[in-house]
C-alpha cells in the first residue's frame, strides 16, 4: 500500500515522517521503551514546547518541500517543532523523548532518521523562503524521562555532512526506484484483467449479478448488503468482482472471515486466479498464538530469540522478495520461512501485507481497538485505500460487543498482589479494587445469580492520571498490568459518561470474578471504521431482514446502502421441506415431549437409513435426547462440547465417511462454514427454533430495541434463533445435482414471527408440507435422490468441481 501517490502524474505526496518510514522495519521487536506510556510522553513534548514559546521561540510551523528523483516528483510536507528567527540567522529544534539517557555522540550515525528530519526542515525553509542553507543551524533534544524533570540533552546535527546528503538522496532514490517497480506490477495486473473474466469455467445463477453488485459498490465507494444461499459461490463471485475493480485503483482488499476454513477457501481461488493470469498477492494473517515459532500464547520479546535483529535478517536474507514472490503466501509456508530466517512469523506477515493486494483475516484486525492493524487503519490516509468484504457478516455483531465491553478480572489484580516484587506504590493503587470486587461479590452472593447488573453509578477506581504516571516509570509492565491498564482506559471512557449503550456488569466465571462494561450495541464504533473506508461488503447466506442486520453491522441507511438477496440457485425440487408441528419443543416441555420426539428421529432414520443431521438449540437438549437414542439400536455420532481443532476433523471425517445420526448443535462449529461431501448424507433435522438463551445479556439487548422502537422478541430472539435454523440447513445442498430432505420439528415453526422468518425457496406452491403421521414421503423423496444419483452421467462430477 502507498499513500499519497498519483500513478498518473507520478507525484508522491507525503509527510516526512511517513517518508522516513517508507517500508520501514524495526530493528528489534523488543520495545526500546514502554509503548504504553505515550500519554507521558505528549506530555513532556507538549511542556517542553510551551517552555521555549516563552524565550521568543515558535512551535508547529508548517514547511514543503517539492523536488523531483528519477521520474517520480515528489511533495514532502512537515512540521517543526521549534524554530528561532533573527535578522541574520535561523535556529531549528526537534525534540524527541527517551526513558534513559543518550547513549551515543553522532546522531547522523546513530539517529539517522531525526537527523534526517531535520535536514529535510532546513531544506524546506531555503527553499521556500530564500534562506542561506549556511545561516541555518539545527538541534536535536533529547528528554530523558527517567528523572521526575525530564533532562534536556542537545546534540548538534552538520546540515553539510556529506554522509547525511548521502543518506537522504538514497531515501529518494530508493523510494523513486520501488514507486516505479510497483507501476510496473499494477500496469501488468491493469493489462492481465482484460484477458481475465471469473476463475471458473461457468458462472452458477447469481453470481453474474453479485460481480455487478460488488464491482458497482466499489465504483461509487459505497456500501452493500449481499444475502445469497449457501452454495451460491459467494466467495469466487465477491473477490472476483473485487478484484476486477479494485486493482487499477490500488485499493487493497481486506477479506474478513472468522473461520480458518474459510480463509484457506479464499487463497485457494486466488491461486486459481492467477493461474488464469492475473498477477495478485495475497496473505493470510492468523494469530500470533498460532504461528508462534515458541507456541506461546502471549507474547514476550525481550526474551524471544526470534525478535532480536528483526531487520538485519530479513534484509541480509531476502525473505520478503522469496515470500512475495509465491505471490500467496499461506500460513504454514509464512512460518516454515520465518523460522528459517530467525524472526518472528506474525511481524514479517505484518510487513508483507503492505506489500499485497488482498489480506484475508479475522473481523477483528480491522475492528478491534485494541488489536486492529494500526499501519492500515489508524489514519484516514491509509483506511481510504482499504475494501473490507465482511464475510458471515450477521456474526459480526456478537464479536463486536465482545470488542467494545472491556471487562477486568479479579486474578490480574491477585496475580500483581501476589508477585513479591510489587511495589507499594502499584499495592496503593490496586487496593481500592479489591474492595470493588469484595463489594460486588457480596452483592451476587445475595442475589443468587450468576451475573448482576450493577447501578451505573457504582465508584470505579479509574485513577488514570496515577496509573498514566506508574506506568510512564515501567520499560516493561507484566503481561497482567498491560491488560489491566488497557481497561482501565477503556472504563475510563465509560464511567461517568451516561451512555445508554453500556450497562455495569458483574459475573463470576470459571472461578474467576469479573466486572465489565457490556456494550448492547456497538454499530456506531463498527460505522466510524466502514466510513473510514474506501467501501464496505457484507455478505452472507443470512442477512435479512437487511433493515435488522444494517443497522447492527453500522451500515449507513438504505440511500447510502444497496441491499441485493439472491435467489436459490438451485432447482427447488431437489430439497424436500417439511414441518412436523405436533412435538413442542419449547424449554418447559421438552422433557415432556422428549419420548414423542425420540420416536420421531428414530422413525425418519430407520425408514431411510444413512447420515442424517439432527440439529438442538442446545447441547442440555441435545444430551437429553441423544440418553434415549442410545436406547434403541441406532449407530449416533454426537458432539460434544469444547471439542479441540482435531477432535472437530475427526468428527467431520465420520460424518462423511460413515452412516449414522449425527447429533449436533445450531450456532456450533458444525452448522456453518463446513463443506460435507458424503455420498451417504440424506438430509437434516432441525429441532425448533434455535433461539438465544434468556439471561440478564439478552434482556439488556432487548430492551435496547424497545428504546429503538423495534419489536424486541422479533429482533433479540427470534432473528438470531432462525439464523441458525437456515445456517444448519445450509448443510445440506452445495450445487444442482444434490437432492436432500430438511424436517424442521416443531410446532413454532408453523407460527408467527418463524414461519415468515424461512427463506422463499423452502416454499413450493406458497406453503410447506406438514408431516402428520408416518414419514413416508419423506422416504419416497430420498428414495428418488438416490436414484438420481446413481444415474448421474460420469462427466458430472468433473462439472461439479468446476463450479465450487
Amino acid at each position: 500500500m502507498i499513500t499519497g501517490y498519483d500513478p498518473a502524474k507520478k507525484t508522491l505526496t507525503m509527510g516526512i515522517g511517513n517518508l522516513l518510514n517508507f517500508g520501514w522495519l524495526p530493528d528489534s521487536l523488543v520495545p526500546s521503551d514502554n509503548p504504553l506510556n505515550i500519554h507521558a510522553r505528549q506530555r513532556v513534548h507538549s511542556a517542553f514546547q510551551r517552555s521555549m514559546v516563552k524565550n521568543g521561540w515558535q512551535k508547529e510551523i508548517s514547511v514543503s518541500l517539492d523536488l523531483d528523483i528519477m521520474s517520480i516528483r515528489f511533495r514532502i510536507r512537515g512540521r517543526l517543532d521549534l524554530i528561532l528567527e533573527s535578522d541574520d540567522s535561523v535556529e531549528l529544534l526537534e525534540i524527541k523523548t527517551m526513558d534513559g539517557k543518550p547513549d551515543f555522540t553522532d546522531p547522523i550515525r546513530s539517529r539517522t532518521n531525526n537527523a534526517l528530519q531535520l535536514y529535510f526542515y532546513a531544506k524546506a525553509l531555503s527553499s521556500e523562503r530564500g534562506i542561506s542553507p549556511d545561516s541555518i543551524s539545527s538541534s536535536l533534544v533529547f528528554l530523558s524521562m527517567e528523572t521526575d524533570e525530564p533532562e534536556a540533552h542537545y546534540f548538534t546535527v552538520d546540515l553539510s555532512d556529506d554522509e547525511l546528503e548521502k543518506s537522504w538522496l538514497d531515501l529518494l532514490a530508493g523510494v523513486a526506484e520501488y514507486l516505479e517497480d510497483e507501476d510496473i506490477r499494477k500496469n501488468n495486473q491493469v493489462s492481465a484483467l482484460h484477458g481475465f473474466r471469473f476463475p471458473y469455467d461457468s458462472l452458477r445463477p447469481g453470481q453474474q449479478e453479485m460481480l455487478s453488485d460488488v464491482g458497482n459498490c466499489i465504483d461509487n465507494k459505497g456500501y452493500l448488503l449481499l444475502q445469497a444461499p449457501t452454495g451460491t459461490g459467494k466467495t469466487a463471485a465477491v473477490l472476483t468482482g473485487a478484484i476486477q475493480e479494485s486493482l487499477h485503483r490500488r485499493i487493497t482488499l481486506f477479506f474478513l472471515t472468522a473461520k480458518n476454513t474459510h480463509k484457506l477457501i479464499v487463497l485457494e481461488t486466488l491461486r486459481i486466479i492467477i493461474d488464469k493470469g492475473v498477477p495478485l498477492r495475497g496473505i493470510f494473517i492468523t494469530a500470533k498464538s498460532q504461528i508462534c515459532h515458541r507456541g506461546r500464547s502471549r507474547c514476550f520479546p525481550d526474551d524471544c530469540p526470534y525478535a532480536m535483529d528483526f531487520r538485519e535478517k530479513i534484509h541480509g536474507s531476502g525473505v520478503m522478495k522469496e515470500l512475495l514472490d509465491l505471490q500467496v503466501i499461506g500460513p504454514e509456508v509464512l512460518k516454515a520461512r520465518a523460522k528459517h530466517t530467525g524472526v518472528c512469523a506474525f511481524e514479517l506477515g505484518l510487513c508483507l501485507a503492505m506489500q499485497c493486494d488482498i489480506v484475508i483475516c479475522d473481523y477483528n484486525y480491522v475492528f478491534d481497538p485494541h488489536v486492529f492493524l494500526k499501519r492500515f487503519f489508524l489514519e484516514r490516509n491509509t483506511s481510504e485505500m482499504c475494501c473490507l468484504l465482511i464475510d458471515e457478516a450477521a456474526n459480526l455483531p456478537s464479536r463486536a460487543r465482545d470488542y467494545y465491553s472491556p471487562e477486568i478480572k479479579l486474578s490480574w489484580i491477585g496475580e500483581l498482589l501476589e508477585d513479591g516484587r510489587c511495589p507499594m506504590k502499584r499495592r496503593k493503587l490496586l487496593r481500592p479494587w479489591i474492595n470493588v470486587f469484595g463489594e460486588c461479590r457480596t452483592l451476587l452472593e445475595n442475589a443468587g445469580e450468576d451475573e448482576i447488573e450493577l447501578s451505573p453509578d457504582t465508584e470505579i477506581p479509574v485513577y488514570t492520571d496515577r496509573w498514566i504516571r506508574h506506568i510512564s516509570e515501567l520499560r516493561d509492565p507484566p503481561e497482567p498490568l498491560r491488560e489491566l491498564f488497557k481497561a482501565i482506559i477503556d472504563f475510563s471512557k465509560i464511567s461517568g459518561v451516561s451512555d445508554s449503550r453500556y450497562h455495569l456488569l458483574f459475573r463470576c466465571e470459571n472461578g474467576d470474578h469479573i466486572l465489565q462494561w457490556f456494550c448492547t450495541d456497538p454499530s456506531e464504533f463498527l460505522c466510524e471504521r466502514l466510513e473510514s473506508c474506501h467501501s464496505s461488503i457484507a455478505f452472507s447466506a443470512t442477512l435479512t431482514p437487511f433493515d435488522h442486520f444494517g443497522y447492527l453491522l453500522g451500515f449507513p441507511d438504505e440511500n447510502k446502502t444497496v441491499s441485493r438477496e439472491i435467489s436459490w440457485p438451485f432447482p427447488r425440487e431437489n430439497l424436500g421441506v417439511w414441518i412436523s408441528p405436533e412435538i413442542d419443543t419449547k424449554y418447559k416441555s421438552r422433557r415432556e415431549s422428549a419420548a414423542h420426539l425420540t420416536y420421531r428421529i428414530s422413525e425418519i432414520y430407520s425408514a431411510m437409513p444413512g447420515t442424517w443431521l439432527v440439529f438442538f438449540p442446545s447441547y442440555a437438549y441435545l444430551e437429553l435426547i441423544a440418553v434415549h437414542l442410545k436406547e434403541i439400536d441406532i449407530p449416533l455420532l454426537v458432539q460434544t462440547p469444547g471439542m479441540s481443532s482435531e477432535e472437530r476433523a475427526g468428527f467431520i471425517e465420520r460424518i462423511e465417511s460413515e452412516n449414522q445420526l449425527v447429533l449436533t448443535v445450531s450456532g456450533g462449529v458444525f452448522s456453518e462454514g463446513i463443506d460435507l461431501s458424503s455420498e451417504n448424507l440424506l438430509g437434516a433435522i432441525i429441532v425448533g427454533p434455535s433461539l438465544p438463551g434468556m439471561n440478564l445479556r439478552m434482556k439488556l439487548l432487548s430492551k435496547s430495541y424497545t428504546r429503538r422502537g423495534r419489536d424486541a422478541f422479533i429482533h433479540t430472539w427470534a432473528i438470531p434463533g432462525m439464523v441458525r435454523v437456515i445456517q444448519a440447513a445450509g448443510r445440506l445442498i452445495r450445487n444442482r445435482i444434490e437432492r436432500k430432505a430438511l424436517v424442521l420439528i416443531g410446532r413454532r415453526f408453523t407460527k408467527y414471527p418463524y414461519l415468515g422468518l424461512l427463506p422463499e425457496h423452502w416454499f413450493r406452491d406458497g406453503s410447506i408440507q406438514l408431516l402428520s403421521g408416518g414419514v413416508s414421503r419423506i422416504a419416497d423423496f430420498v428414495k428418488t435422490g438416490k436414484a438420481a444419483r446413481r444415474h448421474r452421467p460420469d462427466s458430472s462430477s468433473k462439472y461439479l468441481e468446476s463450479i465450487e
